[in-house]
């Protein structure tokens, strides 16, 4: 290869790696590699411009360009924000077989590649998991908050398609530190896995006990507490919507929801007690709701989570357990249909804003019983299975938008059919 070649590949590989790293890794790696190289002295214009903000003083002494902080996202002081992810997958998964005996004592063999393509079973190949799009504001003067959100490529919680598209069209107030008020369709405030946004997960898939918890319904909730959020109360009331009943097969009958956090970290601020960047969050959930049709049935769910968050190292874990009851209270041998799971992650800053390692081990056992597509049917059925994952992975934050994940899913199952059918999934990620 000739010396025009080498360096034409040579300044292609430059402006690459000056793409793909964000501004704060751009700011540290100017204040190692300056001095070697008189960009101080002499910044070269289209650098400059094009990373770093043009009115800061570049010639002084010790004060290196102040990176830009990414996309303007709001307009009219924050009244109007754009809402804008999109995430899309490269995945693989291993294909396994395992030879099984029928009730008549013939044998079959069986493929996981021929499970359902969700995100328990077989996925393989680009799959465009989700484009959603939307606006959200506040009103800072009256606290009047608000948000509008359309998925294009609805998907239930376990990876399968839906027909879903209306994510978030919610009005709330919270003027007050104390309180906060909305109202319309949102995510049921229960679990913390459900709660948190997709595109801010430490991992590419949620935990696989989000599958046990009911999605967005319409309804209303309120959240009270001290002046310092240490500790905070949250009651609501929803009803499930036609095209997102999930485990609440009917729309007539109404959801209650309760949860608590109590914020150690709040509480060190409010005795004035300076902790270097730490954060402590406990929390618990409960939630009930009733179908009065024959039979009649009743869904409980109950949770405690912990977010803890210190210097360079996150950790998250929860553990959630919901009951299904099929009979009438006060019947004779009533019994719960039980299904439950907990997670516990670790996250660890390898390089602040630049890039995340992360890990998670799991476990998950659905429902016991199969109960058919009747009104009743649940979605957790799909993972009936007793199941143990660890997954392992890696996040580059491109931009301060976007990021490229790199997860290694190694499933355990615990029950019946056993496959070795370990996943490997790559995520590219654009979020406003």
């Amino acid at each position: 290869m000739d010396i025009r070649r080498w360096s034409t590949l040579f300044a292609m590989l430059l402006f690459v790696v000056g793409s793909i790293i964000p501004c704060d890794a751009r700011a540290g790696l100017y204040e190692i590699f300056a001095p070697f190289s008189g960009v101080k002295s002499s910044p070269g214009v289209l650098f400059r411009f094009q990373y770093f903000d043009p009115e800061v003083t570049i010639g002084q002494e010790n004060s290196p360009p102040r990176p830009l902080q990414g996309l303007k996202t709001s307009f009219l002081d924050g009244l109007i924000q754009p809402v804008l992810s999109v995430r899309t997958l490269a995945t693989w998964t291993h294909v396994d077989r395992a030879t099984i005996t029928t009730a008549d004592g013939k044998t079959l063999t069986v493929s996981s590649d021929k499970m359902d393509p969700s995100q328990f079973g077989h996925r393989t190949g680009f799959i465009l998991d989700s484009a959603e799009i939307g606006l959200k504001g506040r009103h800072q003067m009256s606290g009047v908050y608000y948000q509008l959100k359309a998925e294009l490529i609805p998907r239930e919680k376990d990876g399968n398609r839906s027909s879903d598209y209306l994510k978030d069209a919610y009005v709330g107030w919270n003027l007050f530190p104390w309180m906060d008020l909305r109202v319309g369709r949102m995510k049921v405030p229960i679990s913390q896995a459900n709660m948190k946004s997709s595109d801010k997960s430490l991992l590419i898939q949620s935990p696989t006990l989000d599958t046990l918890i009911t999605k967005r319904q319409i309804g209303a909730y309120v959240t009270v507490g001290d002046p310092w959020q240490v500790f905070t109360l949250t009651g609501g009331v929803f009803n499930s919507s036609g095209l997102a009943v999930e485990q609440i097969r009917r729309s007539t009958q109404l959801q209650y929801a309760a949860r608590a956090e109590l914020r150690l970290h709040r509480l060190l601020n409010a005795v004035k007690v300076k902790a270097l960047d730490f954060e402590a969050t406990l929390g618990g959930s409960f939630s009930w709701v009733k179908e009065n049709f024959d039979p009649p049935t009743e869904h409980r769910w109950m949770g405690a989570d912990l977010h803890l968050h210190a210097w360079l190292f996150t950790i998250e874990g929860e553990f959630v357990v919901k009951d299904f009851y099929t009979e009438s209270p006060g019947a004779a041998g009533r019994k719960a249909d039980r299904g439950w799971g907990w997670h516990a992650d670790l996250q660890i800053q390898a390089w602040p804003g630049l890039l995340d390692l992360a890990c998670r081990i799991e476990s998950m056992d659905g429902d016991s019983v199969i109960r058919g597509a009747g009104a009743t049917q649940s979605i957790d059925e799909l993972a009936k299975q007793k199941k143990m994952w660890v997954t392992a992975g890696i996040s580059l934050k491109v931009t301060n938008e976007a990021r490229v994940d790199v997860n290694y899913v190694h499933r355990i199952e615990k029950e019946g059919i056993s496959f070795n059918n370990d996943m490997a999934v790559v995520l590219f990620q654009y979020a406003l």
